[in-house]
């Protein structure tokens, strides 16, 4: 990353505003490019990686609703055998 490259230290729970106010300030205006590069990089891949997450968990999602379906359908395939419904 370009503060590392800079020899800065950062927090990795650093938020992009606070990554971007950070990386834009006057010190370092003379990396301005390569900064606003970096943070365009940056935010690309952390949507990304939500867009993947949020990916998984409705996947994730729709495998359990169609187990609790299979499972109603189970019972009431069963109950229907045993005269309950």
């Amino acid at each position: 990353m370009v503060l590392v490259g800079m020899g800065e230290t950062i927090d990795s729970d650093l938020r992009i505003p606070e990554l971007k106010q950070k990386l834009l300030s006057k010190a370092y205006l003379e990396y301005e490019e390569l900064i606003r590069d970096d943070l365009a990089t940056t935010i690309e891949d952390r949507m990304e990686k939500e867009k993947d997450r949020k990916e998984e968990e409705y996947k994730d999602e729709c495998i359990r609703e169609k187990e609790e379906d299979r499972k109603k359908e189970e019972y009431k395939d069963e109950c229907r055998r045993g005269g309950r419904v």
